[in-house]
């Protein structure tokens, strides 16, 4: 008998539960009940990859999320990165380019989070998931509040591909699965523009347990 597999969710607002009726509808909780598996959650809303420059009102914001893998426990047999979709909306740090290496940068935050990782996990342990189409995601100031136009979401969708093609790492997308978000309101699975709702958390789950049954058969 297989012993139970143990995977770390380490994310921001949509790992944490936003927008979920209940605890036990998130995304992470319905992985661990349906594959099932020991679903470990540490998702923080607001947060982002890159460090920030200028402190935010909210302080957990700036909880990076390389400075949090430390945190985790490190027996998981699996890692889900999700996150990107805040430092375009929110975030003060620049994009940045493949090359960059400190979290001062997006590029650079992603390929210091995947070093920090691979301290403690193997690359076939580490996977990543694309950031989600959200409303309004072309918009140059981000969420509206950014002081200097920048790029839209789709850019910092394209560094994590760069980057973790880079460092042959897994990257599962499933912006295609959950369609565009046209308004608030037009996307049945996505409540609020911006984070799923139980339906989406559902379906989050289920092609997350279609990737684990795929690569647990090989």
């Amino acid at each position: 008998m297989k012993a139970m597999l143990k995977i770390n969710f380490l994310g921001y607002s949509i790992t944490e539960g936003a927008m979920a009726s209940r605890p036990e509808k998130t995304y992470v909780s319905l992985v661990g009940q349906l594959l099932p598996c020991e679903a470990r959650n540490y998702g923080i809303g607001g947060t982002r990859f890159a460090r920030q420059k200028h402190p935010s009102d909210i302080p957990q914001y700036d909880r990076y999320f390389a400075s949090r893998v430390e945190e985790m426990d490190f027996d998981a047999d699996f890692v889900f990165v999700f996150g990107g979709t805040n430092d375009w909306g929110h975030g003060d740090a620049p994009l940045g380019k493949l090359g960059d290496n400190t979290p001062d940068t997006f590029y650079g935050a992603l390929e210091d989070l995947i070093q920090t990782l691979l301290k403690h996990y193997k690359k076939e342990q580490i996977v990543f998931i694309l950031p989600l189409h959200r409303f309004h995601d072309d918009n140059p100031l981000g969420e509206g509040n950014k002081k200097k136009p920048g790029p839209n979401l789709d850019a910092y969708v394209q560094a994590i591909l760069a980057v973790t093609k880079k460092e042959t790492l897994t990257v599962l997308d499933f912006r295609e699965a959950f369609g565009p978000v046209k308004s608030l309101t037009s996307n049945p699975l996505i409540a609020d523009g911006i984070h799923p709702n139980d339906r989406g958390h559902l379906l989050l789950a289920e092609l997350l347990i279609d990737y684990l049954r795929h690569v647990n058969k090989k």
